[in-house]
């Protein structure tokens, strides 16, 4: 319950800071579809959300939370609270971000719409890739026993073998 109500905090957090950004800096970054420089900008403001959401994945699974699967538990959240709350910033656009154009906030709902699907996948990706400092000996001893359990059977064979 305690790790729910953290990662919701987080959640609201990190969709508070994305807001922010887009508030202070999106009339900046945010280039209406069909224009020239439409795909850059979105790629490059892509990169940037992919590169911040490996930082806080690996951040919650290595020093919040070190169990696995707590980084996925962490995009969940993050993405319901998101688009929960994304639902009321794009409602009330005008009031959210005043000084967008109707191409920025087509634009801002393409960032969002692709934000999200990595926000769902990037920290999954990350708890699979980090490796618990137990499991690795827990994999290790797990190969002996099955390499055991591989001989011990073909020993049976071997003998079924013989007195048929």
């Amino acid at each position: 319950m305690r790790q729910g109500l953290l990662l919701t905090g987080f959640g609201i957090a990190v969709w508070g800071a994305a807001t922010l950004f887009f508030r202070l800096f999106g009339s900046w970054v945010l280039i209406a579809p069909g224009e020239s420089h439409f795909g850059s900008s979105l790629f490059m403001l892509e990169l940037l959300t992919l590169l911040v959401l490996i930082g806080l994945a690996v951040w919650v699974r290595l020093k919040w939370f070190p169990r696995r699967g707590s980084a996925t538990r962490f995009g969940f959240t993050a993405a319901a609270v998101g688009l929960f709350l994304d639902t009321f910033s794009v409602w009330q656009r005008e009031a959210v971000f005043p000084s967008f154009t109707a191409g920025q906030h087509h634009a801002f709902t393409i960032w969002m719409t692709l934000a999200y699907a990595m926000m769902l996948v990037v920290p999954a990706a990350v708890d699979r890739l980090i490796r618990e400092k137990a499991s690795i000996g827990d994999e290790a001893e797990t190969r002996a026993e099955d390499t055991q359990a591989a001989s011990e059977e073909e020993n049976r064979v071997a003998d079924a073998d013989g007195t048929a």
